[in-house]
């Protein structure tokens, strides 16, 4: 009987504890398990990695054709992690195979995919009612935008522009919706294209900035891929990276936090601590605004998903 299509398969922990064992240079014993949460089916799959007595954190990418993904935008991620964690910031670094790579595959049920190991952040959570941690985190995600002005991406992965933040999301809503919520796409869709004609009236657009507000960002800055530990962060998960807007990456940290619907003095401590390394220009602090608009509209995009299995969550294994 011919072989089924498989969406989406989980490794098991122990085959990737091999795996681990096989292609990195690192002492054992190994044992492997998935982190126990809530995953979501457009996640990537996340092991802890138990080599010795020292943890790490392994990430099995969901295949590429799921997210519109080829290899260069792995090794991209992956060399600009490097790159950050070589200028002294605080970034959960991957560690190098045996042949000095990267980057590895393995062959799933459903294709090819890839893989890599990575320091394990240390600590907790950030609180999101402290001001001296958000002060932090917004200082360190300034110096990674200034850090990053200076990286020259030696891959090949797609910007963070209004094809990806717009327009590719605006299609699957209407193809999710179809007739039968015309209208609200109707307004939807108005509120999509003030926000495009807001940005680019303020920022320009990709591709015709003059300034530093355009480079490599994080993409996806959230308090639960924040760890602190003695009072200093450590940054993990940076799958949404890519040249993009610098202003949307503060809009994406303060969407996933939901920091303005707080007390303004803890939002204040955020500002503070970014303005304290990389003052944001009048146009790039209005323009946080419609990037607001247009990191919920993304959100909305990636739940709709053509392969119908994004927006479904369940338990990790144990």
């Amino acid at each position: 009987m011919e072989q089924i299509k498989v969406a989406r398969s989980f490794i098991a922990a122990d085959a990737l504890a091999d795996v681990v064992a096989e292609n990195y240079d690192l002492d054992g014993p190994f044992s492997a398990k998935m982190f126990s949460k809530l995953l979501r089916t457009q996640d990537n799959d996340h092991y802890r990695i138990l080599a010795g007595d020292k943890m790490y954190a392994l990430r099995v990418y969901q295949q590429g054709d799921a997210l519109g993904r080829q290899e260069s935008d792995y090794q991209f991620e992956l060399d600009w992690l490097t790159f950050l964690k070589d200028q002294g910031l605080p970034v959960s670094e991957p560690l190098p195979l045996r042949d000095g790579r990267l980057l590895g595959s393995i062959d799933a049920p459903e294709g090819q995919r890839y893989f890599a190991l990575f320091s394990f952040a240390p600590g907790s959570s950030m609180a999101l009612d402290d001001p001296d941690e958000l002060y932090e985190v917004g200082a360190q995600m300034a110096l990674i935008h200034k850090a990053s002005a200076a990286y020259e991406a030696p891959y090949q992965r797609r910007p963070l522009g209004m094809t990806y933040l717009l327009d590719e999301p605006l299609e699957r809503i209407r193809r999710a919706w179809g007739p039968r919520r015309k209208a609200n796409l109707d307004i939807l869709l108005t509120s999509a294209e003030d926000a495009r004609d807001e940005v680019y009236t303020l920022l320009g657009e990709e591709g015709d900035q003059t300034g530093d507000e355009w480079g490599v960002i994080g993409g996806d800055f959230h308090n639960l891929s924040t760890h602190f530990k003695n009072g200093r962060p450590t940054f993990f998960n940076f799958d949404r990276c890519g040249y993009g807007w610098r202003a949307f990456d503060i809009a994406s940290f303060l969407s996933n936090t939901n920091l303005l619907q707080t007390s303004e003095g803890l939002s204040e401590a955020f500002f503070a601590g970014y303005y304290a390394e990389r003052p944001l220009s009048r146009e790039e602090h209005a323009a946080i605004s419609p990037f607001l608009t247009l990191r919920r509209i993304w959100r909305m995009g990636l739940f709709a998903l053509d392969d119908g299995l994004a927006g479904y969550t369940f338990l990790a294994p144990a």
